[in-house]
């Protein structure tokens, strides 16, 4: 491809992505959406300005392993231990609920083994993003802490998939010894890396320390960081997304010893901040975008997609809702907090894309779960806010 025109490419989609996105933020909505709709204008669908090529796939990819990087960052695992129990009860069973519902329904409907699988992973995730922006607007101490908190879990959880799936997507085999393989090789991995934040924070913090007396070597040892355990999970037969991620933890968990001098709060604040401006500006537009140029509304199934969408919601009610209700005891609050965690982001996106880069699902099985996605990411603080009442 001529450089030249990639360029041009890459400028008329962050151009139009900006502005498509105002209205979103206006409504303290996720941009996504907006994105996601630049592709299909430019796209085959629609004008055919801009089709998908190897060098736009390479951007867009390296835009989703900055994106996983920072999911990681903004981690806050603390809130995790605050409500431990609840929490993890609260994230494992929604993504349970709703895994199960799905995946039923997609093996009834004729979409059984790695297919069924990939969209019942897809859309049991909760993305924590979405759950930021909705308690920014509304929302108690607890059903915030609650919220957060088993959102993290859940994009713990989604890691873990996305790094067992990729794994047999490459393999393109859904045996019991290769899944339990994958399934060993994520959790030493994560593990592996939880163990090491643990004894940095608790026995050696002198580290975190030392990197962050100079914030140019802080940035620069946190981005080789990510790209290094990028590396490392794809030379273990992972994804390089869950390398990306885990990183951003390692970093995260900085802001959890007593460092008087506040001096690596401070590094990673700045640094957090200094990252989501070169991310919202620049890679998550262009992934997100890339993705709506695969994306065909004239290949989305409406009965499945109905079906899915209301699987989507029920799932993670029924799952979320009776646990939130032990810690806030109040059933309007509680239904609220349900109906909340049906919100998708990020993740989901990615490992729909990854489904379907790899041939694991269908065109009409993507175009449908992406709108699934899409429609929740919107609907989930629309839904909230109408339950709720201060």
């Amino acid at each position: 491809m001529d450089v030249e025109y990639l360029i041009f490419e890459i400028v008329m989609m962050l151009m139009l992505a900006k502005i498509l996105e105002i209205p979103f933020r206006k409504h303290h909505l996720h941009p996504l959406a907006g994105h996601v709709i630049t592709g299909i204008v430019l796209g085959p669908y629609l004008l055919g300005l801009v089709r998908p090529s190897s060098e736009m796939l390479g951007i867009a990819y390296f835009g989703l392993l900055l994106l996983m990087f920072y999911t990681g960052l903004t981690t806050d695992y603390r809130e995790l231990k605050r409500r431990g129990k609840i929490v993890l009860l609260m994230g494992g069973m929604g993504v349970l609920v709703t895994f199960t519902l799905i995946y039923l329904v997609m093996y009834f409907l004729g979409y059984a083994g790695l297919p069924g699988i990939f969209i019942a992973a897809s859309l049991s995730n909760t993305a924590t993003e979405t759950m930021a922006a909705i308690v920014a607007k509304k929302g108690d101490a607890i059903s915030r802490s609650l919220l957060v908190g088993a959102s993290f879990v859940d994009d713990v959880m989604a890691v873990f998939i996305i790094g067992i799936l990729a794994g047999l997507a490459v393999e393109n085999s859904l045996s019991m010894n290769t899944l339990i393989i994958l399934a060993g090789k994520a959790l030493f991995f994560l593990l592996s890396v939880f163990l090491i934040s643990s004894l940095l924070v608790n026995k050696y913090p002198k580290i975190y320390k030392v990197i962050s007396q100079d914030y140019f070597w802080f940035a620069t040892f946190s981005i080789l960081l990510a790209l290094s355990l990028a590396v490392a999970a794809k030379l273990f037969g992972l994804s390089e997304l869950i390398g990306a991620y885990l990183a951003g933890i390692l970093i995260s968990r900085g802001r959890e010893f007593h460092d008087p001098m506040l001096r690596t709060r401070i590094a990673i604040s700045e640094f957090i901040s200094d990252f989501t401006v070169v991310l919202d500006a620049l890679f998550i537009p262009l992934f997100f975008a890339y993705i709506g140029l695969s994306y065909s509304p004239g290949k989305v199934s409406f009965y499945l997609y109905l079906v899915l969408l209301s699987l989507a919601i029920l799932g993670k009610f029924i799952g979320t809702a009776p646990i939130s209700y032990i810690s806030l005891k109040d059933k309007r609050r509680s239904i609220a907090v349900g109906l909340a965690m049906s919100g998708r982001g990020a993740l989901e996106t990615a490992l729909l894309k990854l489904g379907l880069d790899y041939k694991i699902i269908s065109p009409i099985l993507f175009n449908t779960a992406i709108t699934v996605s899409i429609t929740t990411t919107v609907l989930a603080p629309i839904l909230y806010s109408i339950v709720y009442r201060e």
